[in-house]
């Protein structure tokens, strides 16, 4: 009789809701200890809704594209513990900043192979998870990936960009001077970020070594949209109306105008587009 290798049947069993579930239940009890030895709680609790809300955004995503179950699971499980290293990253370093403190995707894929948060899963869905995780803060990503990797990498970059999207347009329309962490403290220094629109509109790229005033990072944060994969995503990102929100605090020049309306001619296509 043949035997097959344990580690090839396990990779037979197909990833379901009930796995995501379990992932869902392990993941607050991760982070609420965060939120109860935090003196200020809401840097962690922002990350808990965030993370709920990439949850939906993902399953709105699947949806538009008529993923299968075992799919849409994987993928809802990656938006669940995409963050994780989010928590430890906040409590020891005190900012969301990468370049101040520690990339908080590795911190995340630490985590998650810590905390055993998806030993259930089959060898290849845990590293799959894990290595979009890895990817899903990289500037951009590499065309070498293979599909089942491309597609959950994608699709991860682009349900966390919607609610970044959302959260980004919801601190700007109503600032609050506590919460100054959400976009790293920058100061606004009221000058036209002139070199980093310049660059976008040319480049369609966003230059991470340009965020060093609260404007270069309304610049930073609008070019996101030239990194989305998905209409559905475009389109969720077209219904928030974020872009004049991101770009109208900017004093008013052609440039910026023309940056605006350019990223919005991006989005539409995208929208219209088919995958």
């Amino acid at each position: 009789m043949l035997k097959i290798p344990a580690i090839l049947l396990e990779d037979w069993f197909m990833m379901t809701h009930d796995d995501f579930l379990k992932i869902a239940k392990q993941f607050h009890a991760y982070t609420r200890p965060f939120v109860d030895r935090a003196e200020d709680p809401y840097p962690f609790v922002l990350k808990q809704e965030h993370t709920a809300r990439v949850c939906r955004a993902m399953e709105m995503l699947c949806a538009s594209l008529g993923l299968d179950g075992p799919k849409t699971a994987r993928a809802c499980a990656a938006a669940m513990v995409h963050d994780m290293g989010r928590f430890p990253q906040f409590a020891v370093f005190y900012t969301y900043s990468d370049v101040r403190s520690k990339n908080h995707a590795a911190l995340g894929c630490r985590e998650i192979v810590r905390s055993n948060i998806l030993s259930h899963l089959s060898v290849t869905d845990r590293q799959l998870i894990l290595r979009a995780v890895a990817l899903h803060n990289r500037p951009r990503l590499s065309g070498k990936l293979g599909s089942d990797l491309s597609l959950l990498a994608c699709l991860l970059r682009d349900a966390d960009k919607i609610d970044i999207f959302n959260v980004m347009k919801d601190h700007y329309l109503n600032p609050d001077s506590s919460h100054g962490f959400i976009t790293y403290d920058l100061h606004d220094d009221g000058k036209i970020p002139a070199t980093a629109a310049k660059a976008l509109l040319e480049t369609r790229q966003n230059d991470l070594s340009y965020v060093n005033t609260l404007n270069n990072m309304r610049v930073f944060q609008a070019g996101m949209v030239y990194d989305l994969n998905f209409p559905a995503a475009a389109a969720a990102i077209l219904d928030l109306d974020v872009i004049p929100v991101l770009l109208g605090s900017i004093p008013p020049s052609d440039l910026i105008t023309r940056l605006e309306q350019a990223l919005l001619d991006h989005l539409k296509s995208l929208a219209a587009s088919r995958v």
